[in-house]
C-alpha cells in the first residue's frame, strides 16, 4: 500500500538514472525504492552509465534502511556505474548521513562530483558524454 506522498522519483534519461528521494523512508520504502532501481536503469547497465543522487528533499531515516542502501550501491558499482552526482541538502546532518550511507569502497575509476543544482548537474553529465542535449526522451517512476 503506497502512501499519498512518494518516497521517491526515479527517471532514466538515456544513460542517466536521476533519483530524487523524498521525506523520512522506511523498510518498505527501501525495498520498493531497489526493486524500481534496478527494473528502471537495467536498459543501460551493460555499458557505463551515470547516477544523479537529489537527496535535497530527503530527511534523516531510520538505521534499518542503510543496509539496503549499501546493497544497492555495491550492486550499482558491479553493473558498470561510473559517474555519480549528488544534489546535497543545506542541512549538514542529512547530508552526512546520506554520505556515510552510501560509503562503501569505490573504484578509482569512479567519478563521484557534486553540484548546487539539476543544470550543473546536467551539464556535467553532458561534458561527461552520459547526456546528450538533442535528446530529451525519458523514463520516469514514482514510488
Amino acid at each position: 500500500m503506497k502512501y499519498n506522498e512518494p518516497a521517491y522519483v526515479l527517471r532514466l534519461e538515456q544513460r542517466t538514472l536521476w533519483v530524487k528521494a523524498i521525506g523520512v523512508w522506511t523498510s518498505r520504502d527501501i525495498s520498493e525504492y531497489i526493486r524500481d532501481f534496478r527494473t528502471t536503469v537495467q536498459p543501460v547497465i551493460s555499458a557505463p552509465w551515470a547516477l544523479v543522487l537529489d537527496v535535497r528533499e530527503w530527511q534523516t531515516s531510520p538505521k534499518e534502511i542503510f543496509a539496503g542502501v549499501t546493497d544497492n550501491s555495491i550492486w550499482c558499482i558491479k553493473h558498470h556505474l561510473e559517474h555519480v552526482i549528488a544534489l546535497l541538502p543545506a542541512d549538514h546532518v542529512i547530508g552526512w548521513q546520506f554520505l556515510k550511507a552510501t560509503s562503501i569502497d569505490m573504484p578509482e575509476t569512479l567519478v563521484r562530483q557534486r553540484a548546487d543544482s539539476e543544470q550543473e548537474a546536467r551539464d556535467n553529465l553532458i561534458a561527461a558524454g552520459y547526456l546528450h542535449s538533442s535528446c530529451l526522451s525519458a523514463v520516469e517512476i514514482t514510488g
